[in-house]
C-alpha cells in the first residue's frame, strides 16, 4: 500500500541505483560492442538525465491514456498494461542512446535495437531495489 511520495532522500537513491546500473551498462556494452565510442559515464548521464526529464510527463500520459480506455472489469486494470508500456518506451529510449554514441557504420541496426532490448529489461529489473530504496527512506510526502 503507498503510504506516501518519496522525498528527497527516496528520489536521490533510486536516482543512484539507477545511475549505477546504467553506469554498469555502459561499461559492459563498450566491452562486448567496439562500435560505441562514447565513455560509461556518459552512457549512463544521458539515459538518467533522459529518464528525469522523459519519465514523469510519459508515465503520467501513459496512465491517462490506460484510464480512458479502461471500463470496469477490463483487463487494462491490470499492472502489466501499465509496465509494457513503460517498457516499450525505454527500448526506444536506449535505442537512441545507442544511436547517438555509437558509430553507426559499425553498428547493425539489428544489434542495436537487440541491445536496447537487454538494455530495457536491465533498466526494468533496477526498479526493484531502485523503488524499495525509495519507499523505505524517510522523508516522505503523506497522501491524505
Amino acid at each position: 500500500m503507498l503510504d506516501g511520495i518519496p522525498g528527497p532522500i527516496g528520489v536521490a537513491a533510486f536516482l543512484a541505483i539507477k545511475f549505477g546500473g546504467y553506469y554498469l551498462a555502459g561499461t559492459i556494452l563498450r566491452r562486448f560492442v567496439p562500435a560505441i565510442r562514447s565513455s560509461a559515464l556518459n552512457i549512463a548521464l544521458a539515459r538518467t538525465g533522459l529518464g528525469v526529464v522523459l519519465g514523469p510527463p510519459v508515465t503520467l500520459t501513459w496512465l491517462w491514456m490506460i484510464d480512458q480506455a479502461m471500463w470496469s472489469g477490463s483487463w487494462l486494470d491490470s499492472g502489466y498494461v501499465f509496465y509494457v508500456g513503460l517498457g516499450l518506451v525505454r527500448v526506444l529510449v536506449w535505442a537512441l542512446i545507442l544511436f547517438f554514441v555509437a558509430d553507426r557504420k559499425q553498428y547493425p541496426a539489428s544489434r542495436l535495437w537487440f541491445h536496447a532490448f537487454l538494455c530495457a529489461l536491465w533498466s526494468c529489473l533496477l526498479d526493484l531495489p531502485g523503488y524499495a530504496l525509495a519507499a523505505i527512506a524517510p522523508g516522505k510526502f503523506s497522501i491524505c
